[in-house]
């Protein structure tokens, strides 16, 4: 997938244009289908399938606090990629955009492509205040040569898929869900660095992640997932949390690998979260806290045996 972070290349490769607009937090389901239906429908008619992306996310700015996504930039383009879209067109997004009326920004940011079908889910919004709705782009889009798809909403045991439900239950911990709203199972994704040791002394290393700030976290606690390095899946247990056992108060991303003896130290990893055990506790001695562990990894095990990954 290319990516274009210029109008002006637009312009320069003279294609015939379907472009799916949204901000694609979690690229979740809903996301899948609209991606997947401009992608199917370009193939047959010779056009080429694109993404139009706001970077930073339109809440950073209008908000004026940073706006953390349920992915990373670098997760999001992986995920779009997967879909099939063969150019990711990343513009900067700031306050003179968002203060273009919906029909300013259709004459901006549309009329420049020679674009032939715009693809929109059924809530999308767009231009000052969010005036712009996808039944009005659609009456636009007939006006100006380009006919828009307004994808339905999709369900998943009864609830519309969309990224707000999708932090809920984040917040909540129950990635169970979060995960058949997704698609995939959550993850984080960054490089392991240096810790103090604590897990080793335990007799339970661990790997200690580095994430984006600017990616959202599941409720604390301890988790089941599973460790993608070199394309290999490791089963694992995961702390996300502050270590109350010794009085620290830094969010960390601790991964305990069953089975696993290479050194990870600089490496990449992703880690998959499967199911929440329980929440961070303080333990009155670290052989409870040991002790604590050990029956994590049980559980952990038993959860293992029904994931496919």
């Amino acid at each position: 997938m290319h990516i274009i972070e210029d109008l002006a290349q637009i312009k320069k490769l003279n294609y015939s244009w379907s472009l799916a607009l949204g901000n694609f937090d979690g690229v979740h389901l809903g996301h899948q289908v609209l991606l997947r239906r401009c992608v199917q429908e370009s193939r047959l008619k010779a056009w080429t399938p694109a993404v139009l992306l706001w970077e930073p996310h339109p809440q950073s700015v209008l908000q004026k606090k940073p706006f953390k996504q349920l992915t990373t930039p670098r997760q999001k383009f992986d995920l779009i990629k997967a879909q099939g879209i063969e150019y990711l067109i990343r513009l900067p997004f700031e306050q003179k955009v968002a203060s273009l009326t919906p029909q300013k920004f259709v004459e901006q940011y549309l009329k420049i492509f020679q674009v032939k079908k715009v693809f929109v889910g059924f809530n999308y919004t767009f231009g000052k205040d969010r005036q712009g709705t996808a039944n009005l782009l659609k009456k636009w889009g007939e006006q100006t040569g380009f006919s828009v798809s307004i994808i339905e909403p999709i369900m998943v045991e009864g609830e519309i898929v969309s990224s707000s439900l999708i932090r809920e239950k984040y917040k909540k911990g129950d990635l169970v869900t979060a995960a058949k709203l997704l698609g995939y199972y959550p993850y984080v994704q960054g490089r392991v660095i240096p810790g103090e040791k604590r897990g080793r002394q335990l007799g339970f290393p661990t790997a200690n992640l580095m994430i984006s700030p600017r990616q959202i976290l599941p409720l604390e606690g301890v988790y089941a997932a599973f460790v993608e390095y070199e394309q290999c899946f490791w089963p694992a247990v995961v702390n996300i949390g502050k270590r109350p056992t010794f009085n620290k108060t830094s969010l960390t991303i601790e991964a305990h690998i069953l089975d696993f003896q290479q050194d990870l130290y600089q490496k990449e990893l992703k880690i998959f979260l499967i199911e929440y055990l329980r929440s961070e506790c303080k333990f009155a001695t670290v052989e409870g806290l040991s002790t604590q562990i050990s029956e994590d990894l049980k559980k952990a095990k038993r959860l293992f045996s029904g994931v496919k990954m």
